[in-house]
């Protein structure tokens, strides 16, 4: 455990945090003395330039509450960064690091986005967790777009009883896993966290997702895996994706869509991404050529267009509607690398 920069006071604070973990944390001045110790965790004062740290996933930010806005500002330039405020995100910091030096059998977070809205990544992100559910594993699908009106409304979920990401407002700190589990609604082995269908005032929108981190804590020790819809490339889904274990990168088969491929890879660091097809294809951009750009070997999964998809997701019967052959084949082989890689 290393940290970089930062004041006297939250250098107190790690140490306070590393030594519940059962940690001995080196402080350095800078990134330069930092990166050539290979931590296992970087920790990041508010301070410090990002440049040269492509390629590190376990990377946090810690600050405190009076410099909160440049340690957002900081995190915001790096592509797989936490933040944690302290003195009040000590006990989560602690019980973070504890687990990083002592892992236990937890569930993966995988987060799905694509390359241009409207892709259809919120659907893809819902087959594969109704697949995994339905084989048995105990599954969350996570709604990561907070002006998107609410992912329950398109499983028809938006009047049965249970937590939605306002609610999580004020939580600080840690979540327990059961408590999170209990609280939310589900379809069988199926649990959602949605964004709430109809805020009850303008100021609904998007709160709760400061409690992503605590969240998707407490969703690894609940749940066997959890399946975050990161919707487009936006603010709120880059600081979602840093905390997941891989990423599923929709590619719509549109000139501009492949060609900002090669832009969004890079910005991932180490986090391993399954990139995959999305039909129609049109002529020259398949799934070999697509495999090409991305730096993989062919073909790329191609998720085929799906008549009837659409209509189903407005009328809210996605949890009744039924995949036609060749899409259910390319779902399960998603589900099946999400395994493997997990």
């Amino acid at each position: 455990m290393v940290l970089a920069g930062g004041s006297q006071y939250v250098q107190d604070q790690v140490a306070r945090a590393c030594a519940a973990a059962g940690a001995a944390p080196i402080f350095v001045e800078g990134l330069a003395d930092a990166l050539p110790l290979d931590p296992a965790v970087l920790l990041v004062g508010p301070d410090q330039a990002p440049e040269g740290l492509t390629g590190h996933q376990e990377v946090i930010v810690v600050g405190v509450p009076d410099d909160e806005a440049r340690v957002w500002g900081t995190a915001a330039n790096l592509a797989s960064s936490r933040v944690v405020i302290l003195p009040h995100g000590s006990g989560w910091l602690a019980e973070h690091l504890g687990r990083r030096l002592n892992p236990v059998a937890a569930g993966s977070v995988v987060g799905f986005l694509g390359t241009a809205g409207g892709c259809g990544v919120s659907t893809l992100a819902f087959w594969c967790a109704r697949t995994l559910a339905g084989q048995g594993r105990p599954t969350l699908l996570v709604d990561g777009q907070p002006l998107h009106g609410g992912l329950d409304l398109a499983l028809g979920l938006e009047d049965r009883p249970g937590v939605r990401w306002h609610d999580l407002r004020e939580l600080r700190g840690t979540l327990n896993a059961g408590q999170l589990r209990s609280a939310l609604p589900a379809a069988g082995n199926l649990s959602v966290l949605s964004h709430a269908a109809r805020p009850t005032d303008a100021g609904d929108a998007g709160e709760g997702m400061e409690s992503a981190v605590a969240v998707l804590d407490a969703a690894r020790g609940a749940y066997d895996v959890t399946l975050v819809d990161l919707g487009g490339r936006s603010h709120s889904g880059r600081a979602l994706a840093a905390a997941c274990d891989h990423l599923v990168l929709l590619v719509p088969s549109r000139p501009r869509s492949v060609a900002a491929l090669e832009a969004v890879l890079p910005g991932y660091g180490s986090v391993q991404v399954t990139v995959v097809l999305r039909g129609p294809v049109l002529d020259g951009l398949d799934a070999w050529h697509l495999a090409d750009r991305a730096g993989r070997p062919g073909p790329l999964p191609y998720l085929p267009f799906v008549r009837g998809a659409a209509m189903a997701e407005a009328g809210g019967d996605m949890l009744g509607f039924r995949l036609p052959r060749g899409a259910r084949k390319v779902v399960h082989s998603i589900c099946a690398g999400l395994e493997r890689a997990a």
